[in-house]
């Protein structure tokens, strides 16, 4: 049965990125094989023009207004929304999930394609984040790494094994209205259960310096550094992608994915146990084992 692949973008204001990120995935390898929704909040005339540019681009348009009056809680809202929509309506197999700041490597939804394929029998596996931070002549471009570490935002892919988790859960069954919950950081301890594939190589740029949560200098070394990574151009021949280990830059808990350490992230799931775990301060020390240098 062939796979049903949703790319969800999520926009609002910045109608110039919007163009750039809605261009860059018209022109991805293999977009036939993929529908793609977004999610509008309304406000900005030229995001509607944008929008109706690429009017033959979008299966499904999802034009809502502001819930609330914190930022966050829009977010939370627009991304469960879109979400939910491609898996429990659409029956999505995975989902990628793109800010309207944010552009793609024009072999991104083939590398997903390839990595769901490979890893989608294996039980740790939790979806696929396209950002890296990682550059120079050691790094390849075929090569990925394999992390516990939660999706993110700016281009990530859930799969539908992970999404039936949140649901069961109820992960995402929270007041949206409050801007005291991010969405992301709901999912995290269960993403991070398991393992996210992650290019060593950067597929996606963020160019969304100046946003609501994101550096509002372009010359942060985040931005900086994720422009060193991000695939511009792809050789001639095909790439053949493969697992190459190294160690990422994210954050610290960024970590490489040993099965042998599931068991500790397996209670972290569960809240009156990390909380005990942080107040006895054994969370840090157990991190700081699982955190050593292999």
């Amino acid at each position: 049965m062939k796979e049903k692949k949703f790319i969800v973008v999520f926009c609002h204001s910045r109608a110039k990125l919007l163009n750039k990120c809605l261009s860059s995935i018209k022109n991805a390898l293999d977009i036939g094989d993929w529908d793609v929704i977004v999610v509008h909040q309304k406000g900005y005339s030229n995001v509607s023009k944008v929008l109706d540019k690429y009017k033959n681009l979008i299966n499904t348009l999802i034009s809502v207004d502001a819930v609330s009056n914190y930022p966050l809680c829009n977010i939370n809202f627009n991304r469960i929304l879109g979400t939910k929509l491609a898996f429990e309506i659409y029956g999505a197999d995975y989902v990628l999930g793109i800010e309207e700041d944010n552009v793609i490597s024009k072999d991104s939804l083939r590398f997903i394609s390839v990595i769901y394929d490979k890893f989608r029998e294996v039980k740790a596996f939790r979806g696929i984040n396209l950002g890296s931070l990682e550059f120079g002549q050691n790094v390849s471009l075929e090569g990925y790494s394999l992390l516990r570490f939660g999706l993110h935002g700016s281009a990530g892919v859930l799969t539908k094994n992970s999404w039936e988790h949140i649901k069961s859960k109820a992960l995402f069954e929270f007041d949206v209205h409050n801007p005291a919950i991010a969405w992301d950081s709901e999912i995290e301890y269960y993403l991070k259960s398991g393992f996210m594939v992650t290019p060593n190589l950067s597929r996606n740029l963020d160019l969304g310096y100046g946003g609501t949560f994101a550096p509002k200098n372009k010359f942060d070394k985040y931005f900086i550094s994720i422009s060193k990574s991000w695939v511009k151009q792809l050789p001639k021949s095909p790439l053949v992608y493969g697992i190459e280990q190294i160690n990422h830059s994210w954050r610290k808990d960024a970590v490489t994915y040993f099965k042998l350490h599931s068991i500790f992230y397996y209670f972290r799931q569960i809240k009156y146990v990390n909380k005990l775990f942080s107040n006895l301060e054994i969370r840090k020390m157990i991190f700081n084992v699982i955190n050593k240098k292999y």
